[in-house]
């Protein structure tokens, strides 16, 4: 097997894989600190990484984009790897649907609307946040 598949290097990917490894351990460390911190009536764990990780993905986009173009090439690692791993969509809606299942609408419609809400706005913030750095 050669160095690079379709064009990506596995050195390139092996970095990414490591970075997702990184990402999911942080997750896991939130998780388990805010579990224990906020109990389970509520995904605030899931919550707090979605949003914390929105924001950093709005950082890391608009700073990458204009400020440090250097930083390009670690975007895969950053974005895919990193926040890839420490943000999750599918256990949001697994969450939401549990709460729906066990006839928990309002909290299901609060952790909706928050972590859409604040999701979208901590991207923006980081963006804005982004173009302050330089």
């Amino acid at each position: 097997m050669g160095g690079a598949a379709g064009g990506i290097s596995l050195k390139m990917l092996a970095a990414v894989m490591a970075a997702g490894a990184v990402g999911t351990l942080c997750r896991y460390c939130v998780l388990r600190w805010l579990t224990a911190v906020c109990g389970e009536g509520f995904p605030a764990a899931t919550m707090v990484v979605n949003v914390f990780g929105a924001f950093v993905a709005g950082l890391v986009f608009a700073a990458a984009g204009s400020k440090f173009d250097w930083f390009a090439p670690f975007m895969p690692l950053a974005m895919i790897g990193f926040l890839g791993a420490f943000t999750t969509f599918s256990t949001f809606a697994l969450e939401c649907a549990v709460l729906l299942q066990n006839g928990m609408y309002g909290r299901a419609l609060l952790n909706f609307a928050l972590q859409n809400f604040l999701g979208i706005a901590a991207a923006l913030i980081g963006m804005r946040f982004a173009r302050l750095l330089a």
